[in-house]
């Protein structure tokens, strides 16, 4: 009788993942498109971005957020230390993630727990990982 309350949640979860984080795309969206020409050009090129490639990412789900954290946890690397000691490199790995064509594969590999064996595969982030993993 378990099964089906544990699934029920699951599903329910994954869906109020998706609605938050479809509200903080729309949310990051109005706040860049309020900004006057320069300064939006400005932000973006600060986190290495050009305004296609912002677009481009704020169709998708923040998969940076969420996707490279749980790569990072499949391969034995902690994420927030990684984050904190190194921010440029973290920024660099995330704005490619965000980029990624591959998402809904990374986010399936993650889910069957077949990523940490496959990634090489195809993460654009694949070197980065692998040289985590070397240094741990």
């Amino acid at each position: 009788m378990t099964v089906p309350i544990v699934k029920a949640y699951a599903i329910w979860s994954s869906a109020v993942e998706r609605y938050q984080d479809w509200r903080e795309r729309r949310r990051a969206l109005r706040e860049v498109e309020g900004l006057d020409q320069r300064e939006r050009s400005r932000l973006l090129l600060e986190v290495g971005l050009t305004t296609t490639d912002f677009s481009t990412a704020m169709r998708y789900a923040f998969a940076s957020r969420i996707l490279l954290p749980e790569a990072f946890r499949s391969v034995g690397v902690d994420y927030d230390k990684f984050e904190a000691r190194h921010p440029e490199w973290n920024q660099d790995m995330r704005r490619t993630c965000m980029l990624c064509p591959e998402r809904r594969r990374c986010s399936a590999r993650l889910k069957d727990s077949s990523f940490a064996a496959t990634y090489a595969e195809f993460c654009p982030n694949g070197r980065s990982l692998e040289e985590l993993v070397s240094v741990q």
